[in-house]
This record gives C-alpha cells, sequence and structure tokens, in this order.
C-alpha cells in the first residue's frame, strides 16, 4: 500500500479548470480510446520519469501547473519504479460519474471550505482511494530551496497557520495565528527559483495595526525568527487584543 500526498489547492485549481473547460479540449487516455469510452472532465494521475502528479485532462489554455506529489517532484524521487515501471503511467480519476452522480469536484470544493488542505491518494493493490485531510503541516509547492524549506519549517515552528497560494511565477505563503488577535502575514517565493523574495507581518493592536517587511532570505528568516507563539487561543472571544493578552497572562 503506498499513500502519496497532494497540495489540496494545487488540485482545486487543476480540477476547476478541466472542469469549465470545452468539451473538445478533454484528452482520453490511450484506455479509453480502446474502450470508447465517453471522456468526461478528470483529474489525470501520472507517473514517470518525472515523478508522479495529477494534472488535468484539457489542452484548453491557461492550465494550472502540476500538483506534484510531496517528495516526488522534479529532482526528487523517482516514482517511476515504484508506482508504474519504466514507462508513462496514466489513470484518470472522473471529477463527475454521471452514472452514479458522484463528483469528486464538489466534494473537493466541501473539503475545502471545511479547513481541509492535503489530498491524500492511497493505492492497494489495484484499489484507488481518495481522501483529504487537515495536515498540520500543508504540503509545500515542489522545487523550493533547503534554506526555504527552513524558512517554512521556523514558520510553522512559531504556531502559524500556513496556507499555500501556487502560481507559476511566485508562490505565496499565507501565515495566520491560531487566534483573531495573533499577527498574520504573508511570504513571497519564486516559483522557479524557489527562494525567498520578501515577506510582511502584521502586528494587531487596540490602536490600529503595525506592518513590518523584509527583503531576502536572511532578513525574512530574522524577521520570522523574532516572533513568539501567540498567546490568543482559536476561538477567543476577547474585545480586544490588550484583553486577550491579560487573559492569557492570568492563566
Amino acid at each position: 500500500m503506498i499513500t502519496l500526498k497532494f497540495a489540496l489547492n494545487e488540485v482545486m485549481d487543476i480540477a476547476m479548470h478541466s472542469a469549465l473547460a470545452p468539451r473538445h479540449t478533454l484528452r482520453a487516455t490511450s484506455d479509453q480510446c480502446e474502450n470508447g469510452e465517453t471522456v468526461h472532465a478528470a483529474l489525470w494521475w501520472i507517473r514517470d520519469g518525472s515523478g508522479t502528479y495529477l494534472t488535468g485532462n484539457s489542452t484548453h489554455k491557461g492550465a494550472p501547473r502540476d500538483a506534484f506529489a510531496e517528495g516526488y517532484g522534479p529532482g526528487g524521487d523517482d516514482a517511476s519504479g515504484i508506482l508504474g515501471g519504466d514507462s508513462r503511467v496514466i489513470d484518470a480519476i472522473p471529477l463527475y460519474e454521471p452514472e452514479t452522480s458522484a463528483c469528486l469536484h464538489s466534494a473537493l470544493i466541501r473539503a475545502q471550505r471545511e479547513g481541509h488542505n492535503t489530498l491524500a491518494l492511497t493505492l492497494d493493490g489495484a484499489h484507488l482511494e481518495l481522501r483529504t485531510l487537515a495536515a498540520p503541516k500543508p504540503v509545500a509547492p515542489y522545487g523550493l530551496t533547503a534554506y526555504t524549506r527552513g524558512i517554512v519549517d521556523l514558520a510553522a515552528a512559531k504556531e502559524l497557520r500556513l496556507t499555500w497560494k501556487t502560481g507559476k511565477a511566485k508562490h505565496l505563503l499565507h501565515l495566520a495565528a491560531r487566534g483573531p488577535h495573533g499577527v498574520k502575514g504573508h511570504v513571497v517565493i519564486g516559483a522557479r527559483s524557489g527562494k525567498v523574495l520578501r515577506a510582511a507581518i502584521t502586528y494587531p493592536s487596540d490602536y490600529g495595526v503595525v506592518q513590518t517587511t523584509a527583503e531576502g532570505t536572511n532578513d525574512v528568516r530574522t524577521l520570522l525568527d523574532r516572533l513568539s507563539p501567540s498567546p490568543c487561543p482559536s476561538g477567543c472571544t476577547a474585545p480586544g487584543v490588550n484583553a486577550c493578552f491579560d487573559r492569557a497572562l492570568q492563566k
């Protein structure tokens, strides 16, 4: 049995693109062509020499980048020998099945709204299972440098909730303390270089907010290193920042 994890936000972008694409742009797998199957919008799970990833089955313009499994992106482990032999292997995962009215696309949207950030794909023999979960640390985009991964780990160690928004030119790592009276911010990372470009942190107070920015990897790391985990708990009902921190001191 093998379980792979994918970033749910990346999978959602792919699913949306295929679901909204014109029908004539939808591609069929070789098995679908041989069996004369009707082609519907789908996720393609591909295993080849570059790794293992999910992509869409539409050739329509503006396709998002592929969603690689954690640890199996370009330059990572070679998934071909583990998951499919030496040749390219493709499985089509329908986003909608007319026969059963099952809609994977809608299920993924609901999961994302409920705070899930990870799609887990489990292969047990010939059986393939998909499930979503809210992982404490979401799957990061492939291609990050070791130094950038260290900065991401530092943000997680500060008990910040991490949310990725990936793109072809840059990635945004959104940061948020667990409670409403904690810091918020973001880190900008180059998609091609995998390096941290800049960051901004907003500190709340009862007298307004103060934002601090940093440019470059070293300054961003210093900015995050100075943060302390917020004492504000999730679901805090304190009327303001000072009242929230006073409650924390009394505990």
